[in-house]
């Protein structure tokens, strides 16, 4: 008898708190265990040692604690079982699927661990460290049946999908231009060590937003990214403006991206604008307006129904994974995705530290499109060879 929910098991105690914050309170998803080798961290789910008193050193901010506090009023909360190894992990029968939320130096080790154990995997971003990384996730996800999805939330909030659904309408015509402004926030110390782990921001924390416009332009593939400033000086005792630009250019499309870095977050009244060829789509991720020749309405996305979520788009993305599991409906963010989000993200990297344009037919040897020989037959399907 198919299981009516997903059995799952959550792999990394700080980041994955809100994974288990999320399971717990979501319909379709029974947390079976969480996973982490430092066993402080479930005591710190259990009660056993004090969430609160424990200081940012250790990358735990209030929404964190409030994610630990959230999760041990849940009905199901008691039933978790703690397992410190994940091998411990894959040779459970009764858990299904593992959500990973780990540094990013085990996201290919332990994904392709997984899908060889025959369990579905929702990993967090971005897909690996280096394109050779991501290839080898591809393969384990070709050869075998389970699914694997990536956790770009932010395609799945209230805000994408309602613009998404703007698009299809024809409202606004064909897009044709898209700006899209992130400032990254205050830097902090950890921020170091999170950089230092990939090659650059763009593959730490560009992902997200290089998959939104990827998602947004109709899945085309890129043809030229060009790229400035963007320094990532890390500094240790002043703020300080580090901003970059990138202008990506699809088949009659183009993106231009502004991301700011390591400084005090400014108000903008226009963080998104997507130009269609009869009207135009502005605002926030809260709030943005339709603007046509009939008029102008203001479209509120929806958010996520729980009240502690943080990240845009987390309990939506939850809901397309239990969608995969039990359902077989493949995600949007699967191992195509992945690949070419990362060959993305390569391509800015070489962009903003150049201040010079890459074309995608330089990367035909990083190209999954050409190694898996794949090509994209309408915007938005990819054909399997």
């Amino acid at each position: 008898m198919p299981c009516e929910t997903v059995r799952c098991a959550v792999v990394g105690l700080v980041q994955g708190l809100e994974d288990v914050y999320t399971t717990l309170h979501h319909p379709r998803y029974t947390l079976v265990a969480v996973c982490d080798q430092n066993p402080q961290r479930w005591r710190w789910l259990t009660g056993e040692e004090d969430v609160d008193k424990v200081d940012e050193s250790a990358a735990l901010f209030p929404h964190h604690k409030e994610w630990v506090r959230e999760s041990r009023k849940a009905a199901g909360f008691a039933d978790v079982e703690y397992l410190p190894d994940f091998d411990d992990v894959l040779a459970r029968d009764d858990i299904d699927a593992v959500i990973l939320v780990l540094p990013d130096l085990l996201h290919a080790e332990y994904a392709i661990k997984a899908l060889e154990a025959g369990k579905d995997v929702l990993s967090t971003k971005p897909m690996a460290r280096t394109l050779d990384e991501a290839f080898a996730i591809a393969d384990s996800a070709r050869q075998h049946p389970n699914h694997f999805m990536l956790g770009f939330q932010v395609s799945y909030s209230g805000f994408a999908t309602a613009v998404r659904e703007v698009i299809a309408t024809g409202e606004i015509g064909t897009p044709r231009q898209l700006r899209f402004d992130f400032d990254r926030g205050p830097w902090r110390p950890v921020h170091r060590k999170k950089y230092a782990e990939v090659d650059g921001s763009m593959i730490k924390e560009g992902v997200h937003w290089l998959d939104m416009i990827y998602r947004l332009s109709g899945e085309l593939p890129w043809r030229a990214i060009a790229g400035f400033g963007g320094q990532e000086t890390f500094p240790d005792d002043f703020e300080f403006e580090d901003s970059g630009v990138l202008i990506i250019d699809y088949p009659g499309f183009r993106a231009a991206h502004t991301f700011s870095y390591f400084r005090q977050p400014l108000t903008r009244s226009e963080d998104f604008l997507l130009i269609g060829d009869k009207g135009t789509i502005r605002g926030t991720f809260e709030q943005f307006a339709v603007e046509t020749d009939a008029g102008t309405r203001t479209i509120v996305p929806t958010t996520s129904p729980l009240p502690a979520q943080y990240h845009n788009g987390y309990y939506e993305m939850a809901d397309a994974f239990a969608a995969a599991v039990l359902d077989g409906i493949e995600p949007y963010t699967n191992w195509r995705t992945g690949l070419e989000n990362m060959l993305t993200c390569h391509a800015a990297q070489v962009a903003v530290a150049g201040n010079t344009m890459v074309t995608r037919e330089s990367l035909a040897d990083l190209d999954w499109r050409v190694k898996f020989g794949q090509e994209t037959s309408s915007a938005a399907q990819l054909i399997e060879a």
